[in-house]
């Protein structure tokens, strides 16, 4: 099938990348500057604090098909996917990461793909991944938790680099969502896609921004945003740790009108009620963090704010 019929745009989100930057501009125009009718790479630096935003500026006055965004602080990777999702116009559009890990040279295999099979969306699968242990065990173990309560599921091989139709990026980008991501969204929504087995390179220059923290966040963004599966399983909890303490007061005054004494154990009764008292803040929290985010949402505050837009510059143009 021939794609150079096709433009496409390609949104790549940055932090702290500026050792990075310079290579990727290089590749993805070296590589698939033949391949597409045109090709336009937008870089959405997240309030990066190297010199990855200059970097940036640098290759987008050699290349005009380079637009940059910088976003006013640090808002998460996948706020500054929207921000490029938001921003793109061609009737395709490929999200990679940064440090080359995904090859821009697979984007034409993921669009084949996904006009064969004609569906909105073609996602690589890791069929090799050159990550650490610890950190393929954490995608396992957050796929696993999540696919677990949430409504649906996700491959823990699959990752953020894609190609979606417009059709469908616009759509996502016109819900008003605060606190769930772009992909998401995408599942929750029941987007058919195609699947890709790609090999993903190791890194070979800059440090992930992926700590544990943001990858628990993310976990916490996905399992709060779209599933009421933990207040369920908090009534369930709730109950049946009620039926054991009606069960253990039934026994206690048995034993007492039976033997007339009260049933000795200081230390076990100290920690039942410490359990339950734990527990019950457990449930709180589980609570808060809803009518946290129902606040959030309520207010309408925006996912991100942008500093600075080639795009906009253009637009004034």
């Amino acid at each position: 099938m021939n794609l150079t019929k096709h433009s496409v745009d390609i949104v790549v989100p940055i932090y702290n990348d500026e050792q990075v930057i310079d290579r990727l501009c290089e590749t993805v125009f070296s590589v698939l500057g033949d391949k597409f009718k045109s090709i336009k790479l937008i870089l959405v630096d997240d309030g990066s604090k190297d010199q990855s935003f200059a970097k940036a500026i640098e290759n987008r006055k050699l290349n005009q098909n380079i637009e940059v965004i910088r976003l006013a602080g640090n808002f998460g990777q996948h706020r500054a996917i929207l921000a490029g999702l938001r921003s793109t116009k061609s009737p395709f559009v490929a999200i990679m990461d940064s440090d080359l890990q995904d090859r821009p040279r697979d984007i034409p295999v993921l669009l084949q793909k996904m006009l064969e099979e004609d569906t909105p969306m073609a996602i690589a699968r890791r069929s090799k991944r050159s990550d650490s242990f610890l950190k393929k065990m954490g995608s396992k173990m957050f796929a696993k938790v999540s696919n677990i309560l949430v409504p649906f599921k996700v491959d823990p091989n699959v990752g953020a680099f894609r190609v979606i139709r417009q059709t469908v990026v616009s759509e996502v980008c016109n819900v008003d969502e605060h606190t769930g991501t772009p992909f998401s969204m995408l599942y929750s929504l029941q987007i058919p896609y195609s699947i890709v087995d790609l090999e993903r390179d190791a890194r070979t220059d800059g440090v992930s921004g992926y700590t544990l923290r943001k990858s628990l966040k993310l976990a916490g963004d996905r399992i709060m945003t779209y599933s009421i599966k933990p207040i369920r399983l908090a009534i369930l909890l709730g109950v049946f740790f009620g039926m054991t303490s009606i069960g253990i007061a039934v026994y206690s005054i048995v034993n007492y009108g039976l033997q007339d004494k009260v049933y000795p154990g200081w230390t076990s009764t100290v920690f039942v009620t410490s359990f339950f008292g734990g527990l019950n803040l457990l449930f709180l929290g589980i609570i808060g963090e809803y009518i946290g985010r129902i606040y959030i949402e309520a207010r309408g505050i925006p996912n991100y704010m942008i500093r600075y837009s080639t795009i906009d510059e253009l637009e004034e143009d």
